[in-house]
């Protein structure tokens, strides 16, 4: 016998993924007969069928099928966005453009919406961390650290701790308990109207970050006076303290000196120098122009803001704004990365915050306001790492998995370093998006937390080409290699070209403008 005589045989490890009855794919395996009678290769019109069993009313597409790409590979767009995503990927895979391509048709008006050139109910908040998405999204509100509005005063207790105190000072407790006291009496001060028993201190009500400061500079310097019948802290100029609220908020304030002559006894308060570290970080941070967007924001008309101004700032993040739109990018890029995770902290919690209170009021209504949240390199700030300075982030966006859906928030994790992230976030996305990983750390992170029946197709995560994608979940029909469409508005985050720049003439101005950027 001739080699070419000889018929091909081959050995296939194969499971069953899903029936078809009447013309409609459904998923899980029944019964076959084995060995089969017949084993052949899908065909694109099998496949057609398969990927058309979503309702047309929900499907969602963002590319094609891989091994053919005559075939949309459609989803079902409820259980895609409601279910949080993970999208997942090493640097160069493609990441950002799939994301932009997948949020571009999330948000693509109707025939009839667009020509009559109304917006669609999508929201979409973007956590933009190295300026790349104002390029794809260019009708977007985009807000920098130059235009981005967000009151201190608006942090819970998490925030507030994380963004001044040092946890692992020695006096930290003490730190607290009187900052959190400076800040309870403030607000009751500011906001006289309300019952002080109904003000805690996680209430978002304005309170004057100088004038806590102020307080406790002067219980840093607070002196006794020990003479019979006193008891109290004593000024120099020999006032009585009978109430620090009623003094030690409005300016700082000089003290008798400590004595122990009979005459003018008296001796240092309890928290005596105990918080000049604390008042130096909290003069740091207010002195950090790069902060002014969150310990100096102010209205368009120069104003500062007021307990009643909450809603313009919910208004700003979540596209209710003066110019109402889909999508809204908060440009991170400028932002100081030691306060990166309270930003984000906070933005996700206030959005959280009124979606729960929206659902609880509109609880017999129709109406929906779903939110998508993109993280961005999530594993820069939702790390599984337990410690002080993610403790905020973490609860927010923790909680945010666990809860959101119920009242229309969901979460779009982005990330090259899955490995990173809270594996309680990364647990309960429904669906995920999963690109070229080149590390192995985070190719068994990713094919842990994924069903046995698709490890034959996590096994090639190393050798995916750019833009392609392995898509799972609820809302894929079954798991499937994709190519991801492209699209003609890109994210700005096309790596430098090194060698053609280096092959290029001496660049001269390389300064010019920097160190004054910088300085800024």
């Amino acid at each position: 016998m001739s080699l070419n005589e000889v018929s091909p045989r081959f050995i296939l490890s194969l499971q069953p993924v899903g029936h078809i009855n009447d013309g409609e794919f459904k998923r899980g395996g029944q019964q076959i007969t084995i060995p089969p009678k017949l084993v052949e290769i899908a065909s694109s019109n099998l496949l057609e069928a398969i990927y058309s069993s979503v309702p047309e009313h929900k499907r969602f597409s963002f590319g094609k099928l891989a091994q053919d790409r005559r075939v949309t590979v459609n989803l079902d767009g409820d259980r895609f966005f409601n279910k949080h995503i993970g999208v997942v990927g090493s640097t160069g895979s493609g990441k950002s453009s799939t994301v932009a391509a997948i949020l571009q048709e999330g948000i693509r008006p109707s025939h009839e919406q667009s020509s009559s050139q109304r917006l669609n109910n999508s929201h979409i908040i973007i956590f933009d961390l190295h300026s790349e998405y104002s390029s794809a999204f260019p009708q977007a509100n985009i807000y920098g650290v130059n235009s981005l509005q967000l009151p201190y005063w608006l942090m819970n207790s998490e925030e507030l701790e994380e963004m001044f105190i040092e946890s692992n000072e020695q006096n930290s407790h003490n730190q607290v308990s009187q900052f959190r006291n400076a800040v309870i009496l403030n607000k009751q001060l500011k906001n006289s109207d309300i019952p002080a028993h109904q003000i805690s201190y996680d209430s978002p009500l304005y309170f004057s970050l100088e004038e806590v400061c102020n307080y406790l500079y002067n219980l840093n310097n607070e002196v006794i006076s020990k003479k019979e019948g006193e008891g109290v802290p004593k000024l120099s100029d020999k006032t009585l303290v009978y109430n620090r609220k009623d003094y030690y908020f409005k300016e700082k304030l000089s003290f008798v000196p400590a004595s122990t002559a009979k005459a003018d006894k008296a001796s240092n308060g309890p928290f005596y120098g105990e918080f000049t570290r604390f008042l130096m970080r909290l003069e740091a941070r207010q002195n950090d122009r790069r902060l002014d967007f969150l310990l100096r924001p102010r209205t368009e008309e120069g104003e500062e803001y007021s307990s009643d101004d909450a809603q313009v700032v919910l208004e700003q993040i979540l596209g209710y704004g003066k110019n109402k739109a889909n999508v809204t990018i908060l440009d991170l890029g400028g932002i100081p990365f030691e306060v990166l995770s309270v930003v984000v902290s906070l933005v996700a919690r206030l959005i959280f915050t009124f979606a729960f209170h929206f659902k609880k009021i509109h609880v017999d209504d129709e109406n929906e306001v779903p939110f998508l949240l993109v993280l961005e390199e999530a594993h820069n700030y939702i790390s599984k790492i337990e410690g002080a300075k993610y403790n905020s982030v973490r609860k927010a966006i923790e909680r945010v998995a666990k809860e959101g859906r119920k009242y229309g928030v969901s979460l779009m994790i982005v990330s090259q370093r899955p490995s990173e992230i809270s594996e309680t976030v990364f647990s309960q996305c429904g669906n995920f998006v999963v690109m070229r990983l080149t590390n192995p750390t985070d190719q068994n992170y990713i094919q842990r937390l994924l069903p046995d029946s698709v490890r034959g197709l996590t096994g090639s995560l190393s050798s995916l080409e750019q833009r392609e994608a392995l898509v799972l979940g609820e809302s894929v029909v079954l798991p499937s290699l994709i190519n991801v469409n492209e699209i003609s508005d890109l994210p700005r985050s096309t790596d430098v070209a090194f060698y053609a720049e280096w092959k290029k003439d001496w660049f001269t101005d390389a300064f010019e403008g920097i160190i004054e950027k910088w300085r800024s």
